[in-house]
């Protein structure tokens, strides 16, 4: 399959195990383009340690179906749900908000950190409990 980047090849930026199917349009594979370019900016800051794709690109039907939200960025191919290699999720959240990577939101999920891009990104820090988000 495609390699995106150095470090991402399109199959991990797609993955689902909804059962649907995640083939993404052909503009939503220039954004993932977009997305993996960042997340190895987001590698870089982490020590080049791996990071592993747990969400990326969304089809409506898988977006639907994991309960995302109606505008998420996972459906425009930009936006990531992801764990790196040996270190806490609230590791990587300061790594990449030290790093000045630019971004729309910048998550920390219970389980893992979410990245969203967007044309004019509004630099969004927020905490997710599992029930309210509140800004970081």
């Amino acid at each position: 399959m495609t390699q995106l980047t150095e470090n991402f090849k399109l199959a991990e930026l797609i993955v689902t195990n909804t059962g649907y199917d995640n083939t993404p349009p052909n503009h939503i594979v220039d954004n993932l383009y977009t997305l993996a370019q960042v997340l190895e900016k987001v590698r870089t800051a982490c020590g080049n340690n791996p990071i592993r794709v747990l969400s990326g690109y969304r089809s409506p039907d898988v977006n639907e179906a994991v309960k995302g939200s109606k505008t998420s960025a996972h459906m425009k191919g930009l936006a990531a749900d992801f764990t790196v290699g040996n270190m806490t999720i609230k590791d990587v959240f300061y790594a990449i908000r030290k790093a000045g990577i630019v971004y729309d939101q910048l998550i920390l999920e219970p389980s893992w950190v979410h990245i969203g891009l967007a044309a004019e990104p509004r630099k969004q820090n927020l905490i997710y409990d599992g029930k309210t988000y509140a800004s970081a």
